[in-house]
């Protein structure tokens, strides 16, 4: 028995699961990778979080939103959206293997989840608001 059926929630042809999955390779390349180095920006490190989490959870809503879900999909989203920032953060742990070392936070975390679920929230509102 599958507890999910990737048939059924994933669709190669829709151009918004590759944005989706696209914008997590960016993530995923920022977290290994520090393309910028400048320390004036560390003054606005939560805010970068919180909005790259944020764009993160609207996009995943907006793969969502593209048919019909039930409850039990949302709780997939969900928990899938849960483990990115777990995933992201702990892969700064070993950021020293590949290039410059990287710091992971608890706050950095905190962050991205409240963006992550500020971003589906307001999707959610806009889609009710617009679609009824």
């Amino acid at each position: 028995m599958h507890l999910i059926n990737l048939e059924k929630m994933i669709n190669l042809k829709s151009y918004r699961q590759w944005m989706l999955l696209s914008y997590i390779i960016i993530m995923i390349s920022n977290s290994l990778f520090s393309f910028i180095s400048s320390t004036s920006l560390w003054r606005y490190d939560k805010l970068i979080h919180f909005t790259e989490y944020f764009i993160l959870g609207v996009l995943l809503f907006h793969v969502m939103y593209e048919k019909p879900f039930t409850k039990k999909d949302v709780m997939y989203y969900v928990g899938f959206i849960s483990l990115v920032p777990i995933i992201d953060e702990s892969m700064q742990f070993f950021s020293e293997l590949w290039g410059q070392k990287r710091i992971p936070s608890l706050y950095d975390a905190l962050a991205d989840y409240a963006g992550c679920y500020a971003g589906c929230i307001c999707y959610s509102i806009k889609y009710r608001i617009f679609n009824g």
